[in-house]
């Protein structure tokens, strides 16, 4: 008569044990980063692009003037100084694939003068799960979001 197995043997516990360490090995670097990544906002990349305009405007004492296409994203900018004008930056706008700026106008303006002061326009933002509105302060021409 043959006695029942009570436990385990060796082999099927390394084995075990072998599964679990290459399993936490795969998931450590995913619990390193949990909760260091921001999540994204609507017009994150419009602000980015807001706040370096004003920046260089104080920087070199100039105003930059900033042109942007709210369909295709293009953008210009420009400074003028007294020590000439030229072209600072020229690229596109890099927005997240469900975002979209919804103007009447067919083109956006924003100029920053030295002083950091601003006469913007207003663009909003539509994004999959909300929809902000990018403004610039004309005093302070400090660019914000404001959820709407």
């Amino acid at each position: 008569m043959k006695r029942a197995r009570a436990g385990f043997t060796l082999w099927e516990m390394a084995i075990v044990l072998a599964i679990m360490a290459v399993g936490a090995v795969l998931v450590a670097p995913a619990i390193a980063r949990l909760g260091s990544e921001q999540v994204r906002e609507n017009g994150a990349e419009l602000l980015v692009l807001l706040r370096g305009a004003r920046k260089a405007a104080i920087r070199y004492n100039t105003v930059v003037t900033l042109r942007l296409d709210p369909v295709s994203g293009h953008y210009r900018a420009d400074s003028a100084g007294l020590a000439g004008s030229g072209l600072l930056a020229e690229g596109t706008l890099q927005l997240d694939g469900a975002e979209r700026m919804e103007t009447t106008l067919s083109r956006l303006q924003f100029r920053f003068r030295p002083t950091g002061a601003a006469s913007a326009d207003t663009v909003r933002v539509r994004g999959a799960k909300r929809n902000v509105l990018v403004s610039v302060d004309a005093w302070s021409g400090v660019a914000r979001v404001d959820a709407r």
